[in-house]
């Protein structure tokens, strides 16, 4: 068994608006006019050894009504053993996406498969306990209300309370990536100094979305193209920082927590 096993998807995307979830989380989604390639850690979203499940939508681009005819999605998953270095093993999983007609117009493709994963470590998974998030009322302004409570926590730098926030969140993150404390604790480093430096411009949007995770345990605010809903901007050097964030509903605690 390897010590430390890593999955990578690397897609291919052309002329659409997609989202790749495994396990049902969203692990990115992009309004693309023109072409990306590029490969994402995906261990983040793997819980347990055993069969793990991908699915794709593909949409047309916003503003469109049905997928160019140029529009292609296609991903393949790769094991790594990063145990010494980074060491491609052996490829789990491959999709390609069929080709569009020009003369039968097509609103959308969507596509679910299944890939083998074994897994060394334990994440927090606390929101396999929490509240079906549907069953919570006015889902939408208490997530915002949350929202503004990270902004108001980095903008009077009192980052030791957002650390606390977002605790379970980066011990998933680190376990799953295989950190140790030092290498975590320079990650939250990083994030403090860029905010230290010229991100401190607030945008979060008047009108965001709820997207669902983790089969309904899991919410998170986004903007209609699909990126976060919260960043901070460098208006100097014209860049963002995103925080993508998910909440789950604790039933201990009675409210929405980071995960």
């Amino acid at each position: 068994m390897i010590e430390k096993p890593y999955y990578m998807l690397e897609f291919t995307a052309i002329s659409c608006m997609f989202e790749i979830r495994i396990n049902d989380t969203p692990v990115m989604t992009l309004n693309l006019k023109g072409q990306a390639s590029t490969r994402i850690p995906v261990n983040h979203a793997i819980q347990s050894s055993g069969e793990q499940q991908v699915s794709i939508k593909v949409l047309p681009v916003l503003g469109q009504m049905a997928l160019h005819q140029n529009t292609v999605f296609n991903y393949k998953i790769y094991l790594y053993d990063v145990t010494n270095g980074f060491e491609k093993k052996k490829m789990v999983l491959e999709y390609d996406s069929p080709r569009v007609s020009p003369s039968s117009p097509m609103p959308l493709l969507v596509s679910h498969n299944i890939f083998p994963a074994t897994i060394p470590y334990t994440m927090k998974s606390y929101w396999e306990e929490g509240k079906e998030l549907e069953d919570v009322d006015e889902l939408h302004e208490k997530l915002r209300a949350k929202y503004k409570e990270i902004i108001n926590a980095i903008q009077s730098r009192n980052y030791k309370q957002y650390q606390q926030k977002i605790a379970n969140r980066e011990h998933n993150i680190a376990v799953s990536m295989y950190l140790n404390t030092q290498e975590s604790e320079a990650r939250f480093k990083r994030l403090v100094r860029d905010f230290e430096n010229g991100y401190d411009k607030v945008d979060f949007p008047e009108e965001t979305i709820i997207i669902y995770g983790a089969y309904g345990k899991k919410a998170s605010l986004k903007r209609k193209n699909g990126d976060p809903a919260l960043s901070f901007v460098n208006e100097k050097e014209q860049e963002q920082q995103m925080l993508d964030i998910e909440f789950y509903f604790d039933t201990k605690t009675n409210g929405l927590e980071i995960i």
